[in-house]
């Protein structure tokens, strides 16, 4: 039995579609945070169905406006692009090149970790996106260059056992180590006296 919480991939194509027209129609300078909140639930819901296993709506049309979007934001028409993408987005949930699109758009309102959100899920559309993958390692590497003080720890030096170890946040379990054991009373008693 399916749980009726859960919206249907026709809910998130229409969805979108509703999304889209808000971004088109919307005065604003910064992306809406309703906006926001829509696509980082849209990327949530879009991984309970695999790409490739049910073909898209419309494909075609998908082609079109990724076209048109990139052609928008080759324009400085970020509003346009993003607008462009997400409608290509109803018509083909799963087309890496839309979300690529998205995610430049949304770099280009300055949001930031919606931009890296998107570019992330681009990835596990399709993990060999190459543009993707250099927009991903640039935005890491200047955010973790920009958000770090002079004489602050950086996150590889916070590292240590794990070294050499490719660690991703969202699989924070793979850094404990197998032989962790959880300190004793004893343990307790030696650091109290040292």
């Amino acid at each position: 039995m399916s749980d009726s919480t859960q919206p249907s991939l026709q809910d998130v194509l229409d969805a979108l579609g509703r999304l889209a027209d808000r971004v088109a129609n919307s005065p604003r300078s910064r992306l809406d945070p309703f906006v926001n909140s829509s696509l980082r639930r849209m990327t949530a819901e879009l991984r309970r169905y695999i790409p490739g296993l049910d073909a898209p709506p419309d494909p075609e049309a998908a082609r079109f406006l990724v076209r048109a979007a990139y052609a928008a934001l080759e324009d400085g028409d970020a509003r346009e692009g993003l607008s462009r993408a997400l409608r290509g987005l109803s018509f083909s949930p799963h087309h890496p090149g839309l979300w690529f699109v998205a995610a430049s758009a949304c770099f280009e309102y300055g949001a930031v970790e919606d931009a890296v959100r998107l570019l992330r899920h681009t990835l596990w559309i399709h993990p060999g996106h190459p543009a993707a993958r250099r927009d991903l390692e640039a935005l890491t590497a200047y955010l973790r260059d920009r958000w770090q003080q002079p004489g602050e720890m950086d996150a590889e030096s916070l590292t240590g056992p794990v070294d050499g170890i490719a660690f991703d946040p969202e699989l924070a379990f793979d850094s404990i180590e197998d032989d962790f054991e959880p300190p004793t009373a004893e343990d307790d008693e030696q650091d109290r006296a040292a």
